[in-house]
This record gives structure tokens, sequence and C-alpha cells, in this order.
């Protein structure tokens, strides 16, 4: 009799213990739906709506947006009187037309994209376009090999009447289509001098204001020695009064004493040049002036242009996986989700502690 009881006891322990496992089992089950619901709510949906966005990133087409562009002919003074050296780059001394190609050189890279630059070259009496403007982002590279290459080896006469060259460049940016400005980079010296008494005549297509642009003066207040360059760009010594056209009076052996043989920035004349054509002056100090120079928003125009919109989405999903594996976010307290996340959890677990 007590081996039956013994028996029937153990029988019934047995399906206790079947009922409670296949209960805890039901419990668990039911509760991986809300498991999985929290987890979608949260974490997952993250990563989803990352993976979205990078798609949206790689499929994204250029969009077109409305947007501040320049259109810039740029003329460098390659006359001699620009080699003198009276700026200076990392400590050491460069000549005015290095500086202004250096500065060039970095506006170039602030310039939004749709924007246009061209190069030219003044010497003598006349400007020459040497490359019509061109998209800079398109054609960055092509600008800078370019521009590396302007120097006094282009020139092909020693005279520097800078008023015609002024007259010369507005006359070729009407002629590249009417719609680029000028800048044009001289330290306004005239050789031969002008004569007071007969200055240069303003080409009659040459109309004040017609073609914006700006005449940046180059150079220091300091009168410095003019250097002589050869063909080959090498420096053979500096000229002397005696081999310069002065200004009437200015001789070697006259009262006055000679200066044309020197060189500083002639600002007085290039701001009454600049205002005879409707041109703006500014002066170049810096890197920081050229730029400004640039962007001037007298001179820019707005434009549709074709955009790159990519980065936008790209960097969104780069926040949110950024925000989603950083070590130190910390869950907010208080949010029913991660609250109902803790209850299934130590429901779950309860058998087993059981």
């Amino acid at each position: 009799m007590s081996s039956r009881v013994a028996w029937a006891a153990r029988a019934w322990l047995s399906v206790v213990a079947r009922t409670g496992s296949s209960t805890a089992h039901a419990r668990t089950a039911r509760s991986e739906p809300t498991v999985m619901r929290i987890v979608w709510s949260g974490e997952a949906r993250l990563l989803v709506l990352a993976l979205i966005l990078l798609v949206i990133a790689v499929a994204l087409p250029p969009l077109t947006v409305p947007r501040q562009t320049f259109d810039h002919i740029v003329v460098f003074d390659i006359s001699q009187s620009m080699g003198v050296e009276d700026y200076e780059l990392d400590g050491a001394p460069v000549s005015r037309l290095d500086f202004a190609r250096h500065a060039v050189h970095e506006a170039l890279r602030e310039l939004p994209c749709g924007s246009r630059v061209g190069w030219g070259v003044f010497t003598e009496y006349r400007t020459l376009l040497l490359l019509a403007p061109i998209e800079v982002c398109e054609n960055y590279g092509d600008l800078v090999a370019s521009l590396d290459q302007i120097d006094g080896r282009m020139r092909w006469a020693n005279a520097s009447e800078v008023s015609k060259g002024v007259f010369w460049a507005l006359r070729a940016a009407h002629e590249a289509g009417g719609t680029s400005s000028v800048l044009f980079f001289t330290d306004g010296q005239e050789a031969p001098p002008i004569d007071p008494a007969n200055p240069p005549r303003r080409f009659d297509d040459v109309i004040p204001g017609e073609t914006p642009g700006t005449i940046i003066g180059t150079g220091g207040d300091t009168p410095r020695r003019i250097p002589k360059i050869d063909e080959e760009g090498k420096r053979v010594g500096y000229w002397r009064a005696w081999e310069v056209l002065q200004r009437n009076g200015e001789t070697a052996g006259g009262e006055a004493k000679p200066r044309e043989h020197l060189s500083a920035l002639r600002e007085a004349h290039l701001r009454k040049l600049a205002q005879d054509v409707g041109l703006h002056y500014v002066r170049m100090t810096d890197v920081a002036s050229v730029s400004k120079a640039m962007q001037d928003p007298r001179l820019a125009k707005r434009q549709w242009v074709s955009t790159n919109m990519q980065w936008l989405p790209a960097l969104a999903a780069l926040l949110l996986l950024v925000y989603r594996f950083s070590p130190w976010r910390i869950p907010v307290r208080g949010n029913p989700a991660v609250a109902r996340l803790s209850r299934v959890r130590r429901l779950s677990l309860r058998p087993l502690a059981q």
C-alpha cells in the first residue's frame, strides 16, 4: 500500500512539473511578440532608418537649386614692375605677381560651384585673353595648372600702359559674351609715364559701368627697384634711372629727382582709372582681401545650379549610427518601452529562478 502511495505521489509531482514547465513556456512564448515590438520600436528602427538614408544618399541625383555664383575674367599685369618683391609668403619675400597668383589660387577653393573663371594677361598696352571662363568645380585642376604657368616669360614687350590695358580687358570681356566681370591685378605703373596734358583716351566701345569688375591694386607704398628680367624669366639686374623714360622734368641731370625706375603702388591713379570706367577698386593686402574681392556681392549672379546634395542624407545616417552605437548613450528613465522590456525579461527569467 505504501509503495502505491509513493508511486502516485511521484506521478502527481511529475504532472505538476510538466504543467508548470508548459505554463512557463507559454508565458515566454506570449512575451516574445512583445519583446520584438519593443526592440523594433527602439533599437532596430534606428538601424533601418540609417539604412534607408544611406540608400537615398546613393540614389539621390543632383538637384538644381538657386545660388549665388560668380563669373570672372582675371587679368594679371605681367610687366617687369610686377616682379618687385614687396610681399611675403611663409616668411620669404615674393613678387607681386607671385603673391597675386597664390591669392587667386587660394580664392578658387572658396568659390561656389557653378562659378566660372578665366585668365588673361596684360603687358605693353594690350590685354590677351588666355582662357575663357570655365566652371570652377568641374575644371579646378585645369584652372590651377594653367594659373601656375602665368609668369613674366609671357611678356611680349617691356612697356606698361595700364590704362589702355584696362580698356582692352573690358573690350575682351564684352567680346567674350558680356556676362563676365573683370578682375585686373596691377600696380598701376605706367611705362612710359602718362602725360597729364594728354591722358589716354577711353575706347569708344568701352561704356563706363557696362562691364562690372574690380581693379586690384598690388604693391607696397615704399618705392623699390624694378628687377630687370630676361626672356627666360631670370633676373639680370635692376633698371637704372637713365635706362627708363622719366616724366617731364624728371631726368638724371634735371632738378626733379627721377623715380620711374622705382615702383610702388600707384593707388591714386588706379582709383581714378576705376572711377572713369565704372569699376570698383580694392587693394591686395593679403590672401583674404583677394578672396573677398572675388566673392564681392556686387559681382554675384543668382542662377540655378546643379548641386550634389548626397551628403545630407549620408550625414543624417552617420549621426543615427553614432547615436545607436555610442557607449555613453543612457536610456531615458520612465520610457514605457524600456519599462515593458524590463518586465518581460523578469517574467521570462522567473521559471529559471524557481
